[in-house]
């Protein structure tokens, strides 16, 4: 009887540890804020890099490697995101640095071309001989 209920109490500890463990931690931030948002002046700097033109608004296809989601950047629906959207959209985190895309145009590794930094040197130094 005894081993029935030793075994009981170990189930039942078993069950509710892992009905703890299975909880979902709190959010990291409780502002609500994107961990990559851009400050305000990164904001107004990259709506002028974007805007070069300074034209009225940019096109899809110009927000593109600076905005993620076009049109939750572009409330009215219309064709093109104004300065006023492109800071609300920013302050949503839904703005980005074209140089956080994460896509690179350079290499890595290092070059065939050249001596390798593992050749051996051509005359070693001279030990002591024992």
């Amino acid at each position: 009887m005894t081993k029935i209920t030793a075994l009981t109490v170990c189930a039942a500890a078993m069950f509710a540890s892992s009905a703890i463990a299975q909880t979902t931690p709190p959010p990291a931030s409780s502002s609500g804020s994107s961990p990559m948002q851009l400050s305000q002046s990164e904001c107004t700097s990259l709506w002028q890099t974007a805007n070069a033109s300074n034209a009225a608004g940019l096109t899809e296809a110009q927000a593109k490697p600076y905005v993620s989601d076009f049109k939750a950047a572009n409330p009215d629906g219309d064709t093109t995101i104004d300065q006023a959207e492109w800071l609300a959209a920013c302050n949503k985190g839904l703005v980005k640095s074209a140089a956080s895309t994460g896509t690179s145009s350079g290499s890595s590794g290092s070059s065939t071309t050249g001596p390798s930094s593992k050749t051996p040197a051509a005359n070693p130094p001279k030990g002591d001989k024992m």
